[in-house]
């Protein structure tokens, strides 16, 4: 009698026990097993082509003080920084020589400004070719800077730029492309080109290091999209948006400018679309997703 009751058990054990398995089965197969990935909806916004340069701060009116002869320099009456006019005597210079005695020979400024470089020192022989001093007018200021053979065609009078100063770490200043250069410089292959601020900022001054971002294609009304969203191939470059059955299909696309992380699409995506931003790399087409934005 016992004997029958513990196989009976055992039945029952084995019953219960295959019964849950079938449902854990089923609950599996029920799992769903779509791959997850963000999105964005695709639209249209503004993007610009900008190129990065680094320029030097320098006066637009410089001018190179000479003497008129050679000699020694007897007398200097300037220091860096003071304001001259034009006639003011910068230095004087003794050009006697053995047996011979001359009067000093002042050193005039030939235009009103600030003296910015003094080469002159008291007992230095100087000449005509030899400059005593640099004078500029610093309300007249420009950024300099070169720009490589590649984007010379980019580059134009009046293109914006914006500008930064270590100085001035969290400003940007407006500005624009006021001289480009008609030659190339043979020996580096750069066109020099000048930009000035659109407001003149006493706290910028000569001699300053300057990070310029020029504009050089503006345009609005475009597709734009994320940058990381489009993924460039040996073959092809594509992108992947999800359907209507959501399900991951894979398109060509043609791309424009980019600027930083964002990309301008000129075939291949419509707006509206529901464009793969993040998840892609598990993609292929005809997966099924699930979007977890």
């Amino acid at each position: 009698m016992k004997k029958r009751i513990v196989l009976i058990s055992l039945l029952a054990v084995i019953f219960v026990l295959t019964g849950c398995g079938k449902n854990k089965v089923a609950a599996v197969e029920e799992e769903d097993i779509s791959t997850p990935v963000e999105v964005t909806v695709v639209a249209k916004g503004s993007i610009a082509d900008i190129h990065r340069f680094g320029g030097t701060v320098t006066a637009k009116d410089s001018v190179a003080v000479l003497p008129d002869t050679n000699g020694k320099v007897a007398e200097v009456l300037v220091e860096v920084g003071d304001l001259v006019k034009k006639g003011d005597v910068i230095a004087r210079i003794d050009a006697s020589r053995a047996g011979q005695n001359f009067n000093l020979s002042p050193v005039k400024a030939p235009c009103g400004g600030t003296v910015t470089t003094l080469n002159a020192s008291l007992g230095a022989m100087v000449g005509p070719a030899s400059p005593v001093a640099i004078v500029q007018s610093l309300d007249n200021l420009e950024i300099s800077f070169s720009v490589i053979e590649r984007y010379v065609s980019q580059v134009a009078e009046g293109n914006k730029a914006y500008v930064s100063f270590d100085a001035f770490p969290d400003e940007t200043f407006e500005a624009h492309i006021s001289h480009v250069s008609p030659v190339i410089d043979v020996n580096t292959r750069t066109l020099s080109v000048k930009a000035k601020l659109d407001k003149e900022d006493r706290r910028v001054i000569a001699g300053m290091f300057a990070r310029l971002s020029v504009v050089t294609t503006e345009k609005d009304g475009v597709i734009v999209v994320p940058a990381s969203a489009v993924t460039v191939g040996e073959k092809e470059t594509f992108a992947y948006v999800v359907d209507s059955a959501s399900n991951a299909k894979k398109v060509t696309v043609t791309t424009g400018i980019r600027q930083d992380d964002v990309l301008e699409i000129t075939g291949g995506l419509n707006v509206g679309d529901k464009l793969v931003t993040k998840g892609q790399g598990l993609l292929s087409d005809g997966v099924h997703v699930r979007t977890v934005n």
